[in-house]
């Protein structure tokens, strides 16, 4: 005689609402729910089911009208019950167990409150200045100890700056006449102060923030750079005083980046410069805090730019966009040594540093050449999870961003489908795996294997690359930096979007979320090597061997 079946592989199907009422009812007993998880938790169990019914229906509707098979049961109810999972992220915040109380966490002390950022001015070269300059940095000269460079109150430089007229500038032309600094074209508003009290100068505006900026009058900068646009692009700086804080972060689980982090920390603390490190460095090698001695960590509730004078960073790429990482706001100078695989934005040798630092620390205070690189604000819009479809109960999350944003389909199968919008107005629809909004600093990392082009960091613009679109006429655009670029996922859409920044995941995307990109207040100014062209095309020929090993045409 054949086997019986065993009891427990004999199950009767049940419908849908009997499946859902029966795992509250096993849930309830094994777990203490409150009345908020508990509604959370049924609203994520209605979701699923109304998924799963409105897909069954489409698959039906599908296969009814073509001849191919449709999607099996199993096949649809796994898939829903996935990505409402992925949607809603970790269920545990929804249930508490028996005797357990959620523990707030404490915020943390500040530990930095003695230390006190060093102003630093700021400056843009004229051709005339760079055109005969010494050799020690290519490009910019050296400023004498009689130089006038202190300023309390506003900058005189801000101070009725207008235009050249056409007389003076046919007397610049003159070799007897000395040439006046060129003015740069910044649009919007100049902030010099910390980004949590601003301060607007009234006669900062259009056509220049920069404009008539020179040696002899140069801007100062307290607690960070803070700018309107992008535009401040062949700039000059200098601290008042000699550097009193670093802030070091380097690469983790390299043997010659920790021997480098501790004799760079020795050479500073002999210089009279306190060191500060990540807290979590010295967490996880403990041997530095015997070995570090004098050595400071930040906490959460310290506001870097104010303590901060220098950020050295040394690692590759991803070591400077997790320093960057830790300004929300504005930033302080940022100096790169190369101990990584490409190092496009670390321009300085690691074996050099000892040199680099001598140069910068000497009591001459030389003048160094800055970039400033492009960050985009990311502002999310996210309808909550228990919302109902009320378009008035949304959460949104703000997140500075360096290389790029990209938005794209997730870990579904299916295309994304997504809504392009530029300064309010609906520009296309966009179905394919994703798109890319990259700045300059970006446009060589994912932008460029997407088929994007290249551009130069002090481009003002935002780079626009979709990827692998489901069209052949869909190519990559470049919008001006006063633009404010759109991404939604419209509530036809057959799933949701993921959202990742610099790299990493930021959030997942519902239907009838959206995402606004657009230029950031607080840019990275980065210490160039030699300028900020030169540094370029050295990185993107000896990186990406651009225009190299082709031989000349006879």
């Amino acid at each position: 005689a054949a086997p019986r079946p065993h009891p427990v592989c004999v199950r009767a199907r049940r419908p849908a609402h009997a499946s859902m009422a029966s795992t509250l009812e096993a849930v309830a007993p094994a777990t203490s729910v409150g009345e908020a998880g508990q509604n959370s938790l049924q609203a994520l169990l209605e979701q699923a089911v109304r998924e799963s019914l409105r897909e069954l229906a489409q698959s039906a509707a599908e296969s009814s009208s073509s001849s191919g098979s449709s999607r099996s049961i199993e096949c649809i109810v796994r898939s829903v019950a996935a990505r409402v999972i992925q949607e809603a992220g970790p269920l545990a915040g929804l249930l508490d167990t028996p005797g357990s109380q959620r523990r707030q966490p404490t915020p943390e002390l500040p530990r930095l409150q003695d230390l006190k950022a060093t102003p630093w001015v700021l400056w843009q070269e004229s051709l005339s200045e760079t055109s005969s300059c010494p050799p020690h940095f290519p490009g910019f000269p050296r400023i004498g100890s009689d130089m006038e460079l202190v300023f309390e109150g506003k900058p005189s430089c801000f101070e009725n700056f207008s235009s050249q007229s056409s007389s003076e500038a046919a007397e610049a032309e003159d070799e007897n006449t000395p040439r006046k600094p060129l003015p740069l074209q910044v649009k919007g508003e100049m902030r010099l102060q910390s980004p949590m009290t601003p301060t607007r100068y009234p006669n900062i505006g259009s056509p220049g923030a920069f404009a008539g900026c020179s040696r002899d009058a140069p801007m100062v900068v307290n607690e960070g750079l803070t700018v309107e646009s992008n535009s401040a692009k062949s700039l000059v700086m200098q601290w008042q005083e000699r550097p009193s804080t670093v802030l070091l972060i380097a690469k983790p689980g390299d043997a010659v980046v920790m021997a480098t982090l501790q004799d760079m920390a020795a050479w500073l603390s002999s210089q009279g410069v306190t060191t500060v490190v990540e807290p979590q460095l010295l967490a996880d090698q403990p041997v530095l805090k015997s070995v570090l001695t004098g050595t400071r960590a930040f906490s959460t509730s310290d506001d870097l730019a104010k303590h901060i004078d220098l950020v050295i960073t040394i690692g590759g790429d991803g070591t400077l966009t997790w320093a960057v990482s830790r300004f929300t706001g504005a930033m302080p100078p940022v100096l790169s040594f190369a101990a990584g695989s490409l190092g496009f934005l670390t321009p300085f040798p690691l074996d050099g540093w000892v040199r680099t630092l001598t140069k910068l620390f000497s009591p001459q205070r030389t003048p160094v050449p800055l970039v400033c690189r492009m960050r985009l604000k990311v502002v999310v819009r996210r309808r909550k999870t228990n919302s109902g479809g009320d378009a008035s109960d949304f959460e949104t999350l703000e997140v500075q961003c360096l290389n790029e944003v990209l938005v794209h389909r997730g870990r579904s199968g299916n295309l994304a489908k997504l809504d392009i919008g530029v300064d309010g107005e609906k520009v296309t629809m966009l179905q394919g795996d994703g798109v890319i909004l990259a700045t300059p600093t970006g446009s060589t990392a994912y932008s460029l294997a997407a088929g994007g082009s290249m551009a130069h960091p002090g481009v003002p613009g935002i780079l626009l690359t979709p990827v692998s679109p489901h069209s052949l006429s869909f190519r990559p655009a470049v919008l001006p930096d006063s633009s404010i670029i759109s991404v939604g996922v419209p509530l036809n859409a057959r799933s949701g979007a993921a959202l990742s920044v610099d790299g990493k995941e930021f959030c997942v995307l519902r239907l009838g979320d959206a995402v606004e990109v657009s230029v950031s207040r607080h840019p990275v100014p980065t210490i160039c090597k030699a300028t900020g062209t030169a540094d370029w095309f050295a990185s993107v020929q000896g990186a990406l061997q651009w225009n190299l090993g082709r031989a000349e045409q006879k």
